[in-house]
């Protein structure tokens, strides 16, 4: 028996009836003893006061019960820290503030690497839009694959901004179109396998 255990089986709010395990574990726990003089106190205090001739007021039960679930959710607050530490205190320790420092950190230690990865990066961001036109001209789709060529070719020779917002616009409609094509070959082959 551990007092997790023990306060559980005092919340079942019978504290005369608790087993001789839970009993001898209250004889050699302090706070385990504590709760059980509390808990047999109040059953006394309630029985006192409620007798059988008394019936509780109304509501009695609902606003206790409120009490009780705003009381366990104030036990939980141990997960987070309480409010009388000063905001610079609670900052430091918060999760997301620890990851941006790492982050931060990161970038002073090895700002060099980032910044040419980056570089690199961008640089092969603005040329898909090249590469895209390039493609469906090789390709040969006919006259839509011509439409599409055309449309990319003012692309191709514009700023590499406008490059990378083109290919940035487009990539999601490409990324679509490939689940959908994904999706079609799917149903194919579910169609397939029913038969």
């Amino acid at each position: 028996m551990n007092c997790l255990e023990f306060e559980k089986l005092l919340d079942d709010g019978e504290p005369e009836r608790l087993p001789a395990e839970a009993l001898g574990h209250a004889r050699a726990c302090a706070s385990c003893e504590r709760s059980l003089a509390r808990a047999r106190s109040l059953e006394r205090a309630l029985e006192a006061h409620f007798s059988d001739d008394i019936s509780p007021p109304a509501g009695f039960v609902d606003r206790v019960m409120a009490r009780v679930e705003r009381g366990e959710a104030r036990g939980v607050r141990w997960l987070t820290l309480p409010d009388a530490l000063p905001w610079w205190t609670r900052a430091a320790s918060d999760p997301l503030v620890v990851l941006a420092l790492a982050i931060v950190a990161l970038f002073v230690w090895r700002g060099d690497r980032w910044q040419s990865g980056a570089r690199a990066a961008w640089d092969a961001l603005a040329v898909a839009p090249q590469l895209a036109h390039d493609a469906w001209l090789a390709a040969g789709f006919g006259p839509l694959g011509d439409a599409i060529a055309g449309a990319l070719a003012p692309v191709a020779a514009a700023p590499m901004l406008v490059q990378l917002g083109v290919t940035l616009g487009v990539a999601p409609l490409l990324l679509l179109a490939g689940w959908l094509v994904w999706r079609a070959g799917e149903r194919l082959v579910e169609t397939v396998a029913a038969r």
